[in-house]
């Protein structure tokens, strides 16, 4: 199969953009510091917190067909967006455009360019076609990402009180529809903040297998936001 990059929306190929060679699939690092003791051999690695990655740039050795050509893949290659490689087709992650994207023509009697473009990484990855799951409550929802999920859940309220995990909104009225963002921190009623109802921590899932507890509803729409290394 042919390698190709996605730039913000734009399959490479469209753009008579080959690459030399495949985008590798990088696993980021895990974000640690290394602390020397005096009078001691070796160092002790802190790490800074759980599910933390560092940045990475990837680079894409390219070459451009025609010269009419090369100028608007200089203006397309540039700035902030999301980024596919052909190795994980499914996934996209945040990236900046970063240096010099330089081309060079092969030779007089070729109207080929070659050179490269580099990306600068955000270590998560994301599905590029996201998932909803409908879920009863006390039902199970399965994470099968690398690390935890901050979905939004949308619940319709039975009660006055309505629980999602440990998060609690009192004072709701029945029927009235609740969307808790939990990436974002934020639950809304309709069009309007329930902050100011809210206590508790704000639910995320975990690797693996999850139970969605709760009570005031009963069955809960659970935008994914998997994330992967």
């Amino acid at each position: 199969m042919q390698s190709y990059f996605v730039w913000q929306g734009m399959d490479c190929r469209s753009m008579g953009v080959r690459l030399a060679a495949p985008v590798p699939i990088v696993w980021p690092e895990e974000r640690v510091e290394h602390i020397q003791i005096p009078g001691r051999s070796g160092d002790l690695t802190a790490v800074e917190g759980e599910h933390i990655y560092n940045s990475y740039i990837q680079t894409a050795q390219i070459t451009v067909i025609g010269g009419q050509r090369a100028g608007e893949v200089k203006k397309w290659l540039r700035g902030s967006g999301y980024v596919t490689f052909s190795g994980e087709p499914d996934k996209r992650q945040q990236a900046r455009v970063i240096g010099a994207v330089t081309l060079n023509k092969v030779s007089r009697n070729l109207d080929l360019w070659r050179g490269e473009v580099q990306f600068y990484c955000q270590p998560l990855k994301e599905r590029i076609y996201k998932e909803t799951s409908t879920v009863s409550r006390g039902g199970v929802i399965r994470n099968t990402g690398d690390v935890r999920e901050y979905p939004t859940i949308t619940v319709t309220a039975t009660a006055s009180t309505v629980r999602v995990g440990s998060l609690a909104l009192t004072g709701i009225t029945s029927g009235s529809v609740i969307v808790i963002d939990c990436a974002a921190q934020m639950a809304t009623v309709g069009v309007q903040s329930a902050m100011s109802k809210a206590t508790g921590a704000f639910p995320y899932l975990d690797i693996g297998e999850n139970t969605l507890t709760g009570t005031g509803w009963t069955t809960a729409s659970v935008a994914r936001e998997e994330r992967f290394l």
